[in-house]
């Protein structure tokens, strides 16, 4: 690993790297049975890196920070990273450790998952002080909660220096803990059953308007299908409706791209006033005077890349073209 990124990074990320396999199923088994595979894939997976990947496919310079084994899944996994141009510098490779893996039942009539999972075994990674050059450099720092200790020392660095810290706050993912990094994270977008838990309310719309109030300077909500809901930085309410897909082919990292797909436009918009201020406008100062335009844009964007993703088998190989998505959200 090298002690400095060889380009600029827009947005590193923190979080678990993995190799996903998904195989195509008539039904799910109840008990002993042999049936079919109807078709399979092998993709990279994990939420951040995910997000990283999709920022990556769409022009954005993303870094990943993880800890691997050096096994097969561990190349293949570094390999992936580099189709979809993320820079792997910061990844650590533990020898004789395993990669993580997941196996995906996907069911071909509706598109529902069943997810069989292998952690792995490689320690948790390190702070280097080379990750300070990484994220003092950076436009957002993202994060969804994985690789703790490691995972605040960044946010700490990110506060210092008018980094934008973005959280990923999936369902199932709310603990006590994730309460203040919630609290400290600059973009916040969670999945309904994060911002139900996390606010007490199920009413979406309300619960954006709290994550904001209790610091998030964006605030965002997503409910897969039925959409997505915003609180912009001055405190103005959006909701970004769907782009219905006649079918669901598979639903795996649509939240994940959807994440990706939105910090890749965002980080687009920091880095051009950034641009025009010569360097001297931080990140997280942008942010907050970002029009709703420029926001409203990045959140049909998103929503479009994952409703399109759910075309194809895979967190990643479905991801569509620049030009589909910007076509889907009425873009130019």
């Amino acid at each position: 690993m090298n002690t400095f990124p060889n380009e600029m990074i827009d947005i590193v990320g923190i979080g678990a790297s993995t190799l996903d396999r998904f195989i195509v199923v008539d039904h799910f088994p109840t008990g002993r049975e042999v049936q079919p595979a109807l078709s399979s894939t092998t993709d990279g997976g994990g939420p951040v890196a995910t997000a990283l990947a999709t920022a990556g496919k769409y022009g954005v310079s993303t870094a990943m920070i993880d800890r691997i084994g050096d096994d097969m899944v561990g190349r293949y996994i570094l390999k992936d990273f580099h189709k979809y141009n993320v820079n792997t510098e910061a990844i650590q490779v533990d020898a004789n450790a395993i990669s993580g893996t997941a196996t995906i039942l996907v069911k071909a009539t509706t598109g529902e998952r069943a997810v069989f999972f292998e952690r792995s075994t490689a320690h948790e990674p390190e702070f280097l002080e080379s990750y300070r050059i990484f994220i003092e450099s950076s436009a957002i720092l993202h994060i969804n909660g994985r690789h703790r200790p490691l995972m605040r020392t960044a946010m700490e660095i990110a506060q210092s220096c008018g980094t934008i810290i973005s959280l990923d706050g999936g369902a199932q993912r709310y603990d006590e803990e994730m309460k203040p990094i919630t609290e400290s994270s600059h973009v916040v977008i969670v999945a309904r059953d994060y911002a139900e838990k996390y606010t007490g309310t199920t009413d979406l719309e309300d619960a954006c308007r709290i994550i904001h109030e209790r610091g998030a300077l964006l605030a965002g909500v997503t409910d897969g299908a039925n959409g997505s809901y915003f609180v912009w930085p001055d405190g103005t309410a959006y909701r970004c409706a769907p782009f219905p897909q006649e079918s669901v082919i598979d639903t795996t990292g649509a939240g994940d791209s959807f994440h990706g797909a939105f910090l890749a436009r965002l980080a687009t918009v920091i880095r051009r006033m950034q641009l025009q201020n010569d360097g001297r406008i931080k990140p997280v100062d942008s942010l907050q005077v970002c029009n709703h335009t420029e926001l409203e844009a990045a959140a049909r964007f998103a929503s479009a890349v994952s409703a399109l993703n759910t075309q194809g088998l895979g967190g990643r190989s479905g991801l569509p073209t620049l030009e589909t998505a910007f076509t889907l959200a009425g873009l130019e």
